[in-house]
C-alpha cells in the first residue's frame, strides 16, 4: 500500500532569524516543536545535568530505605524482570547497582509461553520458598494487583517499578510504586528499564555507602549503556529524557565493558565505536529478544552479566542462532496470517482476528505488528499454550487504543497489560475465546479510524546544496528514533545519470542522479533494485531521501539512502 508523500509546512517568516542555522536546519526544528533559541541549545546539546532527580518520584525514598533495611537484616530480595529488551538488560541494570552495594540479589525472569507477562502466583511461591522478603519488579507488575496482594500474604514486600498503562486502580498492598504515571516525575515516557535507572540512581545518590572502589557517578555512568538498549529496543520517544539516556547511552554503549554485550556486538557483525540507535534497534536488541522468544530469557540475563570470555561467547553465538530462527519462523506466521486474512475476504474488517493454536507464542507480537503494518489496522494473533489461550495484539498508531479495549472486558482474562498500540492477553478459559474476538471487533466496529498512510518529509530540498559539511550538521539530530525520526528531504525533477543492481539477491539500487547544477550524486535504495526495469539514462524522477555520511577506507563522503521515489 503506496503512502501519500506529506511536506511539512515551511516554518512562519521570521523563525529563527538570528540564530544562525542554515534555513533546512530551521525547518528540522521546527518539524520538531523547537522553537526558540534556548529550546534548540537544549535539544541539540542534550545535557545530562538535565536529567529530573530521581527522588521526585513520590515513593522512591521509601523505596530505598527498604532495600537497604533489607540488607541489615540480611533478607532475600529478588528482582523481577520482564522477558524482553526492555525488562532484561532493566533487570541487568538494577542486579548491577544492588551487588554494588554488597547485596546478592536473585533474579527471576518468568517463561514468556508457560508463565507469560507479569508476576504469577507461581513464581511468588517459588520465590517466598527461597526465602524473599522484597520483590522489586522491572518492566512490569503495575496492573498485578492480586499477585501483589498474594505476595504480601506470603509476607514479601513489592516494590513496582514500571512504566506501562496504569490500571483503574492500583495495588494498595504494594510496597511502593517508581512509575512516571504515579506521582509528579516531570517526564512521562520513560522505558521500563529507563524507570529501573531512576531507582538505581535514586540508590546511588542516597546515604548508603558502596561496597566497591568505585565513585558513585562511575557506576551509575556503566548502567547507560543498558539504559539505552531499554529506550530504543521499546521504542520510545527519543525527546526530553530519553534523548539524553540514549545520547550518553551510546557513548558508553561504544566502549562498553560488560563482555557480553562486547560479543554480541561482535557476533552481530558491528563494530564498537560506530554503533548507533538504528543498530541497538535492529541488531543488538532483536537479539536480545530472541531469548525470550525462541526459549528463556535467562539466556540474554546471563549473556549481559557474564565475566567469563568462553561462555560470553557461547552464549552471543546462541542468541544470534536464536535470532535467525526467529526471523524465519516469524515469517512463517505471518504468511500463514496473511493467507487466511485474503482467503476468508477479512483484508477491511476494522479487526484482523486469527487464532492458531500450533503458533508459538513468543513470535506472535513481531508478527502482528507486521501484519498491521500491511493491512494498516489492528491485529489480534492467538494460540493455545498449556491449555491456556494467550495471544498479541498491535494497532496503527492513533488507529485504535488496545489497551483501552482490554480493560472495557477485563473480566475475559486472567492476565493482561501493555500499551495503546500494543498489548498481550490470556484468557480465563478457552470459553472466552469467542466472546473476546466479538467484542474486540465489535470495540474495533466503533473506535478503529483507518488513516491514510503518510510518509511524512522534512523539507523540500535542492540535491545540490546537500553537501558533505551539511550532511555532518545533520549528526547533531542524533540519536532518532521515535518523534526525532532520520531527516528526510524531497527533490524533484532529478536526472537519471546511472543504475546498478547491487547486494545478494539483487534486491538494491545504486543510482547516480543530477540535479538544476548537473553535480552528479551517489544513492543506495535498499529493496529498490526492480526500479533498474523501469529507469534508463536521462529519466526524470521525484526521489524521497535520508542524507547522511558514508565512511569507507578513511573517507567520508555525502551518501543519500532513498526512501521512496517516482519517475515522472
Amino acid at each position: 500500500m503506496k503512502s501519500n508523500w506529506q511536506v511539512s509546512e515551511k516554518y512562519p517568516e521570521g523563525f529563527g532569524k538570528d540564530w544562525g542555522y542554515d534555513p533546512l536546519i530551521l525547518q528540522l526544528l521546527w518539524n520538531r516543536e523547537v522553537k526558540d533559541p534556548e529550546a534548540a541549545q537544549i535539544f541539540f546539546n542534550a545535557d545530562y545535568n538535565a536529567l529530573g532527580d530521581p527522588y521526585l518520584f513520590p515513593d522512591m525514598a521509601r523505596a530505598i530505605d527498604r532495600i537497604f533495611l533489607a540488607k541489615e537484616k540480611n533478607e532475600v530480595i529478588f528482582v523481577y524482570g520482564d522477558y524482553d529488551a526492555d525488562g532484561v538488560p532493566g533487570a541487568v541494570i538494577l542486579h548491577t547497582v544492588l551487588k554494588a552495594y554488597g547485596f546478592v540479589p536473585r533474579i527471576y525472569i518468568p517463561h514468556r509461553e508457560k508463565e507469560g507477562y507479569g508476576l504469577n502466583n507461581g513464581a511468588i511461591d517459588y520465590m517466598a520458598e527461597a526465602g524473599a522478603k522484597i520483590i522489586i519488579t522491572c518492566d512490569c507488575g503495575v496492573t498485578n494487583n492480586m499477585q501483589i496482594s498474594y505476595a504480601k500474604t506470603k509476607g514479601i514486600d513489592v516494590i513496582v517499578t514500571d512504566h506501562h498503562t496504569l490500571p483503574p486502580e492500583l495495588s494498595a498492598d504494594a510496597y511502593a510504586f517508581i512509575h512516571p504515571q504515579v506521582g509528579e516525575y516531570p517526564f512521562k515516557l520513560l522505558s521500563g528499564g529507563g524507570v529501573a535507572f531512576k531507582l538505581a540512581q535514586g540508590i546511588l545518590k542516597s546515604k548508603y555507602p558502596l561496597q566497591i572502589k568505585e565513585s558513585k557517578e562511575s557506576v551509575e555512568k556503566w548502567l547507560l549503556d543498558l539504559a539505552a538498549i531499554t529506550t530504543v529496543a521499546d521504542m520510545m520517544s527519543l525527546v526530553g529524557e530519553n534523548r539524553i539516556l540514549v545520547k550518553y547511552g551510546l557513548k558508553v554503549l561504544n566502549k562498553t565493558r560488560r563482555l557480553g554485550l562486547k560479543k554480541l556486538i561482535e557476533a552481530a557483525g558491528l563494530e564498537l565505536g560506530k554503533l548507533d540507535a538504528h543498530n541497538i534497534g535492529f541488531q543488538i536488541a532483536p537479539r536480545i529478544n530472541a531469548a525470550g522468544r525462541m526459549d528463556h530469557a535467562n539466556a540474554a540475563f546471563e549473556l549481559l552479566t557474564s565475566e567469563n570470555e568462553e561462555e560470553a561467547k557461547n552464549l552471543a553465538e546462541n542468541l544470534n542462532k536464536a535470532n535467525a530462527e526467529r526471523q524465519k519462523q516469524t515469517s512463517i506466521i505471518v504468511n500463514e496470517a496473511k493467507f487466511q486474512i485474503v482467503e476468508n475476504k477479512k483484508e477491511k474488517d476494522s479487526c484482523l482476528f486469527i487464532f492458531k493454536s500450533e503458533w508459538p507464542l513468543g513470535l506472535l507480537g513481531l508478527a502482528a505488528g507486521k501484519i498491521s503494518e500491511t493491512f494498516n489496522r489492528p491485529v489480534v494473533l492467538m494460540t493455545k499454550v498449556e491449555g491456556k489461550i494467550k495471544g498479541s495484539a498491535r494497532s496503527t498508531k492513533g488507529g485504535m487504543n488496545i489497551m483501552s479495549a482490554l480493560q472495557k472486558m477485563s473480566d475475559l482474562f486472567c492476565a493482561f497489560g501493555g500499551h495503546a498500540e500494543a498489548a498481550g492477553m490470556t484468557l480465563k478459559d478457552e470459553e472466552s475465546l469467542p466472546i473476546f474476538q466479538e467484542k474486540i471487533l465489535e470495540f474495533a466496529q466503533k473506535e478503529f479510524k483507518e488513516k491514510e498512510r503518510i510518509l511524512p518529509i522534512d523539507a523540500e530540498a535542492e540535491i545540490d546544496n546537500l553537501n558533505l559539511k551539511f550532511c555532518e550538521g545533520l549528526e547533531k539530530f542524533s540519536p532518532f528514533g521515535r518523534e526525532n525520526p532520520e531527516p528526510v528531504f524531497i527533490s524533484r525533477n532529478l536526472t537519471v545519470r546511472g543504475t546498478a543492481i547491487v547486494g545478494n539477491g539483487e534486491k538494491h539500487l545504486r543510482l547516480t542522479v543530477s540535479g538544476k547544477k548537473g553535480v552528479q550524486h551517489k544513492m543506495i535504495g535498499f529493496c529498490f533494485g526492480h526500479f533498474c526495469k523501469t529507469l534508463k539514462f536521462g529519466d526524470k524522477i521525484d526521489v524521497v531521501y535520508e542524507a547522511g555520511i558514508n565512511e569507507w577506507n578513511g573517507r567520508r563522503e555525502a551518501q543519500f539512502k532513498i526512501v521512496d521515489m517516482e519517475k515522472i
